[in-house]
């Protein structure tokens, strides 16, 4: 953690020092440090996030007799990183998490540019293009957490994706091989996944009223090498338990869909989902069928109450940061954010009986500026056939 830290303060002042020493930089503040050579060709940005969160949990009887819930509060995300261009046509980024109290490596990886017909080219430690609400960054996600499908959305991993845009981004695909790396940037054995997705932009309107139209299919296939998978499922709070557990002895591979839509009216904006996963069992598998379907989806409603709107990403084909008409202390209070979700996961089918589970989720988003949020969210947890739970959390985020 030192080391890093170090070298990342070295990288700041070396550089800073030779925009004023050379001329041959230009260093300004875009929400990050930025640092751009004067013909184009080297653009450095830097920065970082904090997130605080506190949580209190009340369960029903029945809830208590099976899971233990307690008052918490916890760094969620403690961030640096670096990102840039290099002669134009090479982008790095390299992000550490040092929350909690551990380094964990997150977006490490190279892109070389304007290949022709190919596009782009990805190598390293980077998300999988599956699920509109995973590309989002926590950052900018409505809710403090990801909804009950970000289960079978897939976070980072190691491998290479190809990735384009035609119509100037109107429709873009996304396409790589990966394996497991689960946070440790190394991986050594037979499982892999093929992950594809494609996105259209039908409607994408910036001026006289910003409007947005999003649609995105994902396919991930998945070879488990006959060994065991678990996926555990809290109720979209990251200090609650673990509500349900999927478990199979032994996988042979999986199939894994998702379709999302997103619309965005001037201060209204809708977002939806919906996964499904079809599980192989091995021949080795003590469970009893030979194949087994899960799904999830979830359904969003926000609105702007001071007349901002959500920001879309073409490039990143996600949401992107919100910025107030007028921040806080500067002749306004902000902008506010007030968001409906239903989301639900059902781990039950035959043998398997995970258990399925709804959450109700309301919020209320103080953008103070570009860089500071405050979000306070509501959440009603019901455990099908076992109880409800009711969540009040809070994060004070600092981003930039």
């Amino acid at each position: 953690m030192k080391r890093f830290l170090i070298l990342f303060l070295f990288t700041v002042v070396f550089l800073s020092g030779n925009a004023q020493d050379k001329n041959k930089f230009t260093t300004y503040w875009d929400n990050g440090l930025r640092i751009d050579s004067d013909d184009g060709d080297f653009k450095i940005k830097m920065g970082g996030r904090i997130q605080y969160d506190i949580m209190f949990i009340n369960q029903d009887d029945s809830l208590n007799t099976n899971y233990t819930a307690e008052n918490g509060s916890e760094i969620r995300r403690a961030r640096l990183y670096t990102s840039g261009s290099l002669f134009s046509n090479v982008k790095f980024k390299l992000q550490v998490d040092f929350a909690p109290a551990k380094v964990v490596l997150k977006d490490i990886y190279l892109t070389i540019t304007k290949i022709p017909i190919v596009g782009n080219f990805q190598a390293g430690n980077f998300k999988q293009p599956f699920g509109m609400e995973m590309l989002t960054s926590s950052n900018t996600i409505t809710e403090m957490e990801r909804p009950l499908t970000n289960q079978f959305d897939h976070d980072r991993d190691l491998g290479v994706m190809l990735f384009n845009d035609y119509l100037d981004g109107r429709i873009a695909w996304q396409a790589g091989y990966f394996v497991p790396s689960n946070n440790l940037g190394k991986y050594t054995g037979e499982k892999y996944q093929i992950t594809g997705r494609v996105s259209i932009l039908p409607v994408y309107y910036t001026d006289n009223g910003y409007k947005v139209l999003h649609i995105d299919l994902a396919y991930s296939y998945h070879f488990d090498n006959q060994e065991e998978s678990a996926i555990t499922v809290k109720p979209e709070a990251h200090l609650a338990p673990s509500y349900l557990k999927l478990n199979v002895d032994a996988l042979k591979d999986q199939h894994q869909v998702n379709g999302g839509l997103a619309m965005i009216i001037g201060p209204l904006a809708l977002q939806g989902a919906y996964t499904f996963a079809i599980m192989n069992p091995a021949n080795i598998s003590t469970l009893k069928e030979r194949q087994y379907y899960f799904d999830a989806y979830f359904a969003t409603i926000s609105w702007f109450i001071t007349g901002e709107h959500k920001n879309f990403s073409q490039s990143r084909t996600a949401f992107d940061m919100i910025k107030p008409k007028k921040n806080l202390g500067k002749g306004g209070a902000g902008s506010f954010e007030l968001s409906l979700r239903y989301s639900s996961i059902d781990f039950n089918y035959f043998d398997i009986q995970g258990g399925t589970l709804n959450d109700i989720t309301v919020g209320l988003n103080w953008y103070v500026n570009p860089a500071v949020r405050y979000t306070l969210n509501y959440i009603n947890a019901n455990v099908k056939n076992l109880g409800r739970a009711n969540i009040l959390q809070m994060r004070f985020q600092v981003a930039f």
